[in-house]
């Protein structure tokens, strides 16, 4: 009796698992269920939303309504969200966002879209009295205009 001792090449493992991850996530996509960010990234986009879901005071759904002001930023088209107020850019939301998310990060060591809702109100707080500063912008200034903006643009789209 003879033992062949030559591995066995059959692939690695991604090569069959990747194939099946990627079409099932695709599907997720075309059909709605997963937003994959357009002008913001990944975690600005947590940040967002969990920033509109402190700062809007009635039911909405934040994921829709972040998804909505993403894809207006990344398609130039902010005057589809109906804001009346002077409009952000693309870069202006990249740049509030990040600056919120390092605040949190080095005032806690956790993303700002991690902290329980308690934290997050009290930051906004902090902010808010400008106790808690950002160098490149007035963030106070910045989440007061998302807010307004935001709600000029629900009261907008509702009637």
């Amino acid at each position: 009796m003879s033992i062949n001792l030559e591995p066995v090449k059959l692939g690695n493992a991604e090569q069959y698992i990747e194939p099946l991850q990627s079409t099932s996530l695709q599907r997720l996509v075309d059909e709605g269920a997963v937003y994959v960010p357009q002008a913001l990234n990944s975690s600005q986009f947590a940040t967002l939303r969990a920033l509109l879901d402190r700062v809007l005071l009635h039911d909405v759904n934040t994921a829709h309504l972040a998804a909505r002001l993403d894809a207006a930023l990344a398609h130039g088209t902010a005057d589809s969200l109906c804001f009346t107020a002077p409009h952000f850019h693309a870069f202006d939301y990249q740049l509030g966002l990040n600056e919120l998310d390092i605040m949190a990060r080095l005032s806690t060591g956790f993303a700002f879209a991690e902290l329980t809702p308690e934290i997050q109100d009290a930051m906004l707080g902090l902010v808010a009295s400008k106790d808690l500063t950002s160098r490149k912008l007035d963030l106070a200034l910045w989440i007061d205009d998302l807010r307004h903006n935001t709600a000029a643009s629900l009261a907008l789209s509702v009637e």
